[in-house]
């Protein structure tokens, strides 16, 4: 393996000074205080007023105007989750396509809509947008994310477009890291998951943290994960390192910041051939197929609290910067007709390596106007990016060795975006009403040094939405929301003739959340994306001509049973109906899209320090090409895929000692090795690409 000595140096830097500072300020803090573990507290940056994520809270996600869910930190702990995608797949209305099982490279689909590397799918890390380019290219073909960082996860399906764009047709993801403890702490973590076949992986995770200084706190971590996934060449090889820190600057101001540095080496076994996948769904034709990348991230939020200013009370301010350089290339193995066909030997070895350069300002400001009646939470905020992207594809003949330069293209993006929302309180706050505007202003420059060809794409649009809540009982809350969303040319659909604006959709929900008591809740939407002007290849050229409309509804019920408060009960189930509304397939089904997709699970404390967990996912069959064949083709690049149950357990057992704590665990997924599939995915399209079989993880978490 190549050991870069400048990487490992700074690398053994941050973990110096984290290190420095974790024995005295532990020894300090325990002295002083003499606090137990059970009253500790978390220093975590405060929201400004008005941001419609906030914190992912309970009483937020029960008032909160559009549907949303949470996946809380007991979920992500279990055994039995193998990554942060395998974690997702619980949520309504969620779709994952697991290439991997390893969490590395997810293909995320919110309510049908799909595109390789998850790219209709807006995700976050901590408010911060986690795509290598926001606009220019909003696939996640490199995942800076592991499943040690995240304390949980928030999905917003609607009702966030105002704030959080672009490209949020189907919503938001938001990955909230582990808070920073106030008193000093340390974790040391392994899991080790067993595949048949003899395969292992293991994930290393190290954190140390806590306040320095009565206003200072700093956590770091370090997540390693090594070893193979259940297939053969899968060789897997990450590093998660990252610095982030708190500070109240008095009572009225704070900074929150962070650095990281992720590096991942990936093996794929890519897609099959229906005779190699009878044969053995867990061999690998494409042994030159691999992944590599790396992300160099720096973050940081000040915000401010104003006071009364004027007519204004409550007067907040914050201002965001983030800036990341990344690396990402895939090779990819082509047989003589330059085609993806895993039935074929290879005779070229392709790469694609693609260098970003991205920074971005987001100022917002808050402020509420209170009146007899009627309160108002203006929120005005506005954010600027620039990207730089290059883009290159190399060839190399296998045979002679002669490598030809396929692609070398250089985008510069510039993306400039204002909003404003005002929420419109009254009836004693039981209801809010929310009206919102964005707008996006989106300059993208492409020159291609293989032809001379420069080209641009300006795009303006105006995104209005409204939200609605009402409480209407304690036991009732409505809400309904309307939203225009879009995502902007990708950088790979303006290299062509062609005069290409954004992909826009009008999203509209309605839904309750029902709680008649504190241990039952059960909550209900219904959904309409209209989305318009999808950019498809059409005559040599990319135009928007591309419609479909997803509806549907998703339903999720939460039950402590009052005779066994130790038991909890979860059930989901999410129907969608997705059709293609225009061209030659008008009426067909949209591809890769599930009508249903029911999830239950139960988590069951028993004795001290034991629970248990029992989890099942169903989902229902769909097509994977427009024309909607059923039959499979002799290059798998179409046919419908099956359906699946599967079922996760998991066992936990918590040890408590003096001042730390211990946990242990095992789990397994796929209990009854279900075995299905996907189409290809990305750089191996054609074939059958084999599901995540049966695995079994042992864990161990030490705090101290």
């Amino acid at each position: 393996m190549k050991i870069n000595t400048r990487q490992c140096n700074w690398r053994f830097s941050l973990l110096a000074v984290a290190v420095a500072f974790a024995q005295p300020a532990l020894a300090e803090e325990r002295q002083e205080n003499g606090t137990s573990r059970e009253e500790e507290v978390s220093l975590s940056a405060t929201m400004i007023k008005g941001d419609v994520l906030g914190q992912a809270t309970d009483e937020e996600v029960r008032t909160y105007a559009g549907s949303r869910s949470v996946v809380k930190a007991e979920d992500l702990e279990k055994a039995s989750v193998r990554g942060l995608d395998d974690a997702l797949q619980r949520v309504p209305g969620v779709k994952i396509f697991d290439e991997t099982g390893t969490g590395v490279l997810p293909q995320i689909s919110v309510r049908g809509l799909y595109e390789s590397r998850s790219g209709r799918v807006q995700v976050l890390s901590d408010g911060i947008p986690l795509s290598l380019s926001p606009y220019g290219q909003t696939s996640l073909s490199l995942f800076p994310q592991t499943l040690a960082t995240v304390d949980r996860i928030d999905i917003v399906r609607g009702g966030a477009a105002v704030q959080y764009g672009p490209n949020n047709v189907g919503g938001v993801i938001n990955f909230i890291s582990k808070p920073i403890p106030k008193e000093w702490e340390n974790n040391l973590a392994e899991r080790i998951t067993f595949y048949e076949g003899g395969h292992q992986l293991f994930d290393t995770y190290f954190s140390t943290g806590g306040r320095v200084t009565d206003s200072l706190g700093l956590f770091f971590e370090y997540d390693a994960k090594s070893g193979h996934y259940e297939r053969d060449h899968s060789d897997t090889d990450v590093e998660n390192i990252r610095l982030r820190g708190q500070w109240d600057i008095d009572e009225n101001r704070s900074l929150s910041f962070g650095i990281q540095r992720y590096d991942a080496d990936q093996d794929l076994a890519g897609a099959l051939s229906k005779k190699d996948y009878d044969k053995d769904r867990r061999d690998s034709t494409r042994n030159l197929d691999r992944f590599e990348g790396d992300t160099d991230r720096l973050w940081g939020t000040y915000k401010q609290y104003l006071g009364s200013i004027g007519f204004a009370d409550d007067v907040e301010f914050s201002f965001t910067g983030f800036g990341h350089h990344d690396y990402r290339n895939y090779y990819v193995g082509l047989d003589a007709a330059r085609t993806f066909n895993p039935a074929n030997p290879p005779a070229y070895l392709q790469d694609a390596p693609r260098d970003y350069r991205v920074w971005g300002l987001e100022p917002r400001l808050s402020f509420t106007i209170y009146g007899d009646k009627v309160n108002q939470t203006w929120l005005i905020g506005g954010r600027y990016v620039r990207e730089d992207t290059e883009f290159e594809v190399y060839r190399e003949n296998l045979r002679t060795g002669a490598v030809d330069t396929v692609r070398d293209w250089d985008f510069d993006t510039e993306g400039k975006a204002t909003y404003i929302s005002n929420a419109i309180s009254m009836l004693d706050g039981r209801l809010t009403i929310t009206p919102g505007i964005r707008h996006e202003r989106v300059h993208q420059d492409y020159s291609d040094a293989v032809t001379g060809k420069k080209t641009e794409n300006l795009d303006d649009e105006w995104l209005p939405g409204l939200t609605m809540g009402y409480q209407m009982t304690d036991e009732w809350f409505l809400f309904a929301n309307a939203q225009r969303s879009l995502r902007v040319p990708q950088i790979t659909t303006i290299v062509y003739d062609g005069d290409v604006s954004s992909e826009v959709a009008w999203n509209y929900e309605v839904g309750f959340r029902y709680t008649p008591l504190p241990n039952l809740r059960y909550d209900f939407n219904l959904y309409r994306i209209d989305f318009d002007d999808q950019i498809l290849f059409q005559d040599g050229a990319w135009k928007n001509v591309g419609s479909t409309r997803q509806q549907g509804f998703e339903t999720e019920l939460f039950w402590t049973p009052a005779a066994m408060p130790n038991l909890d009960l979860h059930a989901s189930y999410a129907f969608l109906d997705a059709k293609i509304r225009t061209g030659q397939y008008e009426g067909n089904e949209v591809p890769y899209a599930s009508q249903s997709q029911f999830n239950v699970d139960a988590r069951w404390r028993f004795a001290e320090g034991w629970t248990y967990t029992l989890d099942g996912l169903y989902v229902s069959e769909a097509y994977s090409d427009d024309a909607n064949h059923r039959e499979e083709n002799a290059t798998g690049s179409y046919g419908e895929l099956p359906s699946y149950w599967i079922w996760n357990t998991s066992l936990e057992r918590k040890f408590k000692l003096k001042e730390s704590e211990l946990t242990t665990s095992v789990g397994v997924s796929n209990l009854f090795d279900r075995e299905y599939y996907f189409r290809g995915i990305d750089t191996s399209p054609m074939g059958r690409q084999p599901a995540p079989g049966r695995a079994v993880t042992v864990a161990a978490n030490y705090r101290f």
